[in-house]
């Protein structure tokens, strides 16, 4: 069974600002939230981000974050979540925020790391996303760097909740794979999300339904 009655989701934004230069150096700039309560025979989804504009303090993402990723109840799910844990630890702050040790696994809630390997080493998420066939944001390393310099971030914004969503889709995934147990229970939430995504109005939800109905080649 699920560890617990609430799944949170978590993708966190990178910004490669060493790309240009060719230097692998990327900061935190923003997170997005997907939760999944099941509450008796339904489950009530609730997506939220944030992007920090360039002129912020760093560590309003923290705060952010400590809003968002400490319910007791919570189970933390995501991809590569030690990574993000690595980029998140650089903010100040970082020492005295309860949402990075939950995630680190050091507090009270479960956490689910998914990762996925080939034949070469682990699998970015961009990676994962397609070999699954599930829709996640564009990275272009440039794009974004320039999109943000110039406080472009709703854009940004929209893209870290594409991700959670994709992200979550893995879970359904992963969830569905442990025994027939788990797969029934990710079939009956994976049809409440189907139906949450049709009846939302999010931009990034509306994404993933035409995904959802785009017939794999």
């Amino acid at each position: 069974m699920l560890p617990t009655p609430v799944l949170t989701t978590l993708a966190v934004t990178r910004l490669e600002i060493g790309h240009s230069l060719g230097l692998d150096r990327a900061i935190p700039i923003g997170a997005a939230v997907l939760t999944a309560r099941l509450t008796g025979a339904s489950v009530r989804f609730t997506i939220a981000s944030h992007t920090l504009q360039p002129s912020d303090a760093a560590d309003n993402l923290l705060v952010w974050l400590d809003q968002h990723l400490t319910s007791p109840d919570a189970t933390i799910c995501g991809y590569r979540l030690t990574e993000a844990v690595g980029l998140l630890s650089r903010l100040p702050g970082a020492d005295w925020s309860p949402a990075l040790r939950a995630v680190a696994g050091c507090g009270v809630q479960p956490v689910v790391d998914l990762t996925g390997r080939s034949d070469d080493g682990p699998l970015t998420f961009g990676q994962a996303c397609r070999l699954s066939r599930i829709l996640c944001a564009p990275a272009d390393p440039d794009e974004r760097f320039a999109a943000w310099c110039r406080s472009d971030t709703d854009r940004i914004d929209h893209h870290a909740q594409v991700d959670v969503i994709a992200a979550f889709r893995l879970v359904l995934r992963r969830v569905a794979a442990l025994d027939p147990m788990e797969r029934k229970i990710s079939a009956a939430m994976s049809a409440h999300f189907a139906t949450w995504l049709c009846a939302s109005p999010n931009a990034a939800a509306r994404a993933h339904v035409d995904d959802l109905e785009t017939p794999a080649s």
